[in-house]
């Protein structure tokens, strides 16, 4: 019998930068920017169509009645989904890390263990699909796969993989380095030499590699976080981890604390269009635009007219939104708030949101 397929769906994330629309109480993962469907859902059925017999959501507790709305509106999926909640926000190291060390009590060391973040889109399933079965090839071959993105511009808001020597019989390569975001002139370069992919931050590997790399290079997050499961208090709503075990693990990202230090990483070029749709920018080039480069998006009854206008997002949550010959503009109207600024600049609107006074 063929070894279990496990999706590790990664939704603790609060999406500030996607600030009216996205709040830690509905965070980007849960909003329908894309069609009928959040990008909650969308990642929960492609997973399923790439072959994952069974899901496991990393959250945090506040997101349960969002976590639970999503599912009650697909097919079947409460009964196949596991929430695990996170008591306080360690990173992706510890959330990952968790999330394995339930798989592994649950589905042995064979099991392939597929971490996706829920953040981000991926339209094209088909392609997705096909790239997890090859990434699966690659790690029974004992490898740490992680998912790399050709790169279709300098863009200096990612980080990097340098692809190194090739895996005989893969589409697969080692994985040579792993490269902080660049300034811009080093992602020209990048993308000029040509073997240098885009961390997507998804992974796939069997449970039990993973485990092997985590007793020799992050040893005391590795304990910690199999503590908070072992104590972990299940209820009607899902696992809930030992907040002093959790809390006592590091927080570090998975590349810092486990990827960076093994010798064992494979990167796969995906084959598919990808976007961590990090901000409002990004919304614009996933959208469909009208002949001048305008993208609309009208939620909650909200209203959009547009004239004269190029190169603009304008998103109505409920209210009307108006636009007279504006260019290259991004504007959110929401009835918790209201953003507007040129789209090469709406990236920096968490330094506006660091002076806001919340109370």
């Amino acid at each position: 019998m063929a070894e279990p397929l496990i999706a590790l769906l990664l939704s603790g994330g609060g999406g500030t930068r996607l600030w009216p629309l996205s709040t830690e109480q509905c965070p980007k993962q849960f909003l329908k920017l894309f069609g009928p469907q959040s990008l909650f859902q969308q990642t929960w059925v492609r997973a399923v169509a790439s072959g994952a017999s069974a899901l496991l959501v990393m959250a945090n507790q506040a997101q349960s009645g969002l976590i639970h709305d999503d599912l009650a509106e697909l097919p079947d999926a409460a009964g196949r989904t596991r929430l695990i909640f996170e008591p306080v926000r360690r990173d992706s190291g510890p959330a990952i890390a968790a999330g394995v060390a339930d798989c592994l009590a649950r589905f042995g060391p064979k099991a392939l263990v597929m971490v996706l973040a829920c953040d981000h889109l991926i339209p094209d399933h088909a392609a997705f699909r096909e790239t997890v079965a090859l990434a699966c090839d690659v790690a029974r071959q004992g490898k740490l796969v992680t998912f790399g993105i050709r790169p279709t511009a300098p863009v200096s808001d990612y980080g990097y993989i340098r692809c190194g020597a090739h895996i005989a019989g893969t589409q697969a390569y080692q994985v040579a380095a792993f490269v902080e975001k660049p300034d811009h002139a080093r992602a020209v370069a990048y993308l000029s030499e040509g073997n240098y992919l885009w961390n997507s931050g998804m992974f796939l590997f069997e449970a039990g590699v993973f485990a092997r790399e985590a007793e020799q290079h992050m040893p005391h997050l590795w304990t910690r976080v199999q503590e908070a499961v072992g104590k972990g208090l299940q209820d009607g709503t899902g696992l809930t981890l030992d907040e002093a075990a959790f809390a006592a693990s590091e927080r570090i990202s998975i590349d810092y604390a486990l990827f960076e230090k093994s010798d064992t990483v494979a990167v796969i070029p995906a084959s598919f269009d990808w976007s961590d749709v990090g901000g409002w920018a990004a919304v614009h080039d996933a959208l469909p635009q009208d002949g001048h480069g305008n993208a609309t998006v009208s939620t909650d009854g909200g209203l959009v007219i547009q004239q004269d206008s190029q190169n603009t997002l304008l998103v109505s949550d409920g209210l009307p939104v108006l636009a007279l010959g504006v260019e290259d503009l991004v504007v959110v109207a929401t009835k918790g708030g209201v953003f507007v600024a040129p789209k090469s600049r709406a990236a920096e609107i968490k330094s506006l949101l660091a002076r806001w006074p919340q109370t």
